[in-house]
């Protein structure tokens, strides 16, 4: 009988736990831009949601040691806990371009045939949404014209090749 209080009250402290803490992760976006990539959400995720305030941006990279950061942007915001910031409509952000107001750190060179991701903190307008993060990889092949031409990647896939043009 002592194991159905305990399971009663594990159930009774699951289910008091705030869903806020719970958090969701959404679609962003990779296009080119000028010959390098641009990151914004996704437009069927703020279409759906809302448009996304941001605190701030990461583009990473893989590495033997995990992913390092090769540029940052903290978005200009009264406070890091309640952002305010907003891409303009249809707008995104070019890589080593920070935002006007924005603090960035310098922006590493790219490599064509790498992969990277991307990844935005900021917070949807409903307080009811738990989401919180929204990420993309994707990875640059050379273009023709000079620049890069960027390739969002899908369905797990980790590797960047020419053929993925094609898609």
């Amino acid at each position: 009988m002592p194991y159905r209080h305990t399971l009663l009250f594990l159930l009774a402290t699951l289910t008091a736990i705030d869903a806020s803490a719970w958090s969701r992760m959404g679609p962003a976006a990779v296009i080119t831009e000028a010959g390098l990539p641009c990151f914004q959400i996704a437009n069927e995720e703020e279409r759906s949601r809302g448009p996304v305030s941001l605190k701030m941006l990461t583009i990473s990279t893989p590495g033997p040691n995990g992913w390092k950061n090769v540029w940052t942007v903290m978005f200009p915001n009264a406070s890091f806990g309640d952002p305010t910031y907003r891409l303009p409509d249809k707008g995104c952000v070019r890589y080593g371009k920070a935002p006007e107001g924005a603090e960035s750190s310098d922006a590493a060179p790219l490599v064509a045939g790498k992969v990277y991701g991307v990844s935005f903190l900021g917070r949807p307008p409903s307080t009811s949404d738990p989401t919180s993060r929204y990420s993309a990889d994707f990875c640059l092949l050379t273009a023709q014209a000079g620049g890069f031409h960027v390739v969002q990647l899908t369905n797990g896939k980790n590797t960047c090749a020419p053929e993925e043009l094609s898609r």
